[in-house]
């Protein structure tokens, strides 16, 4: 301000010793208004303009050394040159502030450019979470980050952000954006697509909200990202254990299927040589009947091993479900046990285009689980009834009660359900099946579960047509 002002007296006094006319004098302070417009800004060149209109007024309009002027034309020659002058400060002003913005501006944009760039670049093997808020601390150089991960629950922080950490969950619960330029203090909720899955909290920063709210998605993205990796890897990993446990599963009962045929063979042939007394013929007997059930037992495991298969091939055949239905109860009589089965009273006649073995293997399962995991004696209900686009089957027991969080669970290869094992023995393999089969049909499973109502299974199939 005062080099203006000193600029300006200097310029009048050298006008003055040169003896310069008002035009040329004029021509001069306005040179010197516009260069301080752009050096400093409006309020200065304003300033500087109106100490300007004084030395032109006194030292070259007539009568000179006077702030008096008599002719019109010196008025107007002088009102023109201030607003000249203000409109020319003006708008210098606001292509600086222009190219004050835009550079700041482009320097944001470069940091987020940094952003995305070392977010591809974070470490798998560590808590993403953390790597973000360091990440976001020092590419976008605020003074603290906090930052909230929902999925893990877990609450990260870098560098010094004076909030607590119930006000940085509160974030994502109230799901409320808020910027406080008092503290440079901004909060945001992180989503994925509609849905809120934590909160961040960036604290002494001047971004603007575009970038705050890029820096959020991107936060997001990174967020999703790693537990896409994450579930993708413990996916790849439960398929091989699936493959190795299944291929265990296939060696096994080929390598009981020799053996088995053999004592079978062997004590068939002895029953038919009819040679044997009483008692010997009762235990060949019973070595015939047991080695019997561990053929079936070790058919029904390489059929397990073959719906493993991802290229499983569907034998589709019409089948009566009424019929089909009571043919499973009488072959499940042994493991049915006391259990007595009932066919609802209004159980639809219909019938299905399916796999008979493998819908034989599915039901066969349901109705070993509903026997296994009833009350003593306790009955069993089998349902059928046709909707519109599919066929729904359900199976219900009682005295049985299945919690909430394991009814989806329940349907994986291997799972079963804490003290399950204290009720009944198994392995984990029937439910999940089930499951493959049905959904090899193009069908569903799933289970509703009460603890005085008992558990029913339900099991659809498609209403199609026989496939070509």
């Amino acid at each position: 301000m005062a080099l203006g002002i000193a600029a300006a007296l200097l310029i009048t006094w050298v006008a003055s010793q040169f003896h310069f006319n008002l035009s040329a004098a004029t021509s001069v302070h306005l040179f010197l208004v516009t260069a301080i417009a752009l050096r400093w800004g409006f309020l200065e060149a304003s300033i500087v303009s109106l100490l300007s209109v004084a030395c032109l007024d006194y030292f070259f309009t007539q009568p000179l050394f006077k702030f008096y002027m008599t002719d019109s034309h010196d008025w107007i020659a002088l009102v023109t040159f201030e607003s000249v002058a203000l409109l020319v400060s003006r708008l210098s002003n606001q292509v600086s502030r222009h190219a004050r913005e835009s550079e700041m501006h482009r320097s944001h944009l470069q940091k987020l450019y940094e952003l995305s760039q070392n977010v591809l670049l974070l470490d798998r093997q560590k808590p993403v979470d953390q790597q973000l808020a360091s990440l976001i601390q020092t590419t976008l150089q605020v003074k603290g980050v906090a930052l909230w991960n929902a999925y893990d629950l877990h609450l990260c922080r870098s560098g010094t952000c004076e909030v607590t950490d119930d006000e940085v969950r509160s974030t994502r619960f109230t799901e409320h954006n808020e910027d406080d330029p008092l503290t440079a203090t901004s909060r945001r909720v992180l989503r994925s697509g509609t849905r809120s899955i934590g909160s961040l909290v960036i604290c002494g920063h001047s971004l603007d909200d575009a970038s705050i709210n890029a820096t959020a998605s991107l936060t997001a993205v990174a967020i999703e990202r790693a537990r896409s990796f994450s579930a993708e890897s413990s996916a790849e990993a439960a398929r091989q254990s699936e493959q190795l446990r299944s291929a265990v599963l296939d060696g096994l009962a080929h390598a009981f299927k020799t053996p088995l045929t053999t004592i079978r063979s062997s004590s068939s042939g002895l029953l038919e040589m009819d040679t044997l007394s009483g008692t010997e013929k009762r235990l060949v007997s019973l070595i015939d009947q047991h080695a019997d059930q561990l053929n079936e037992l070790t058919t029904r495991l390489l059929r397990t091993a073959r719906i493993d298969n991802a290229d499983l091939k569907l034998k589709r055949e019409q089948i009566d479900l009424a019929q089909f239905i009571q043919n499973s109860i009488e072959a499940s009589s042994q493991e049915l046990g006391a259990h007595p089965v009932y066919l609802q009273p209004k159980m639809q006649r219909g019938t299905v285009w399916a796999d008979r073995q493998l819908l034989e293997m599915a039901l066969f399962q349901v109705l070993d689980n509903a026997a296994k995991y009833g009350s003593p004696g306790s009955s069993i209900t089998i349902g059928v009834q046709e909707e519109q686009a599919e066929t729904l089957i359900s199976i219900r027991n009682e005295g049985s009660f299945i919690p909430p969080d394991e009814r989806e669970k329940i349907f994986k290869r291997f799972y079963r359900s804490p003290g399950s094992d204290r009720r009944a023995s198994g392995t984990g393999i029937g439910l999940s099946v089930v499951k493959r089969i049905t959904e090899a049909h193009q069908g569903r499973v799933w289970v509703n579960s009460g603890e005085h109502t008992g558990t029913t299974f339900f099991l659809t199939l498609p209403r199609t047509a026989k496939e070509k």
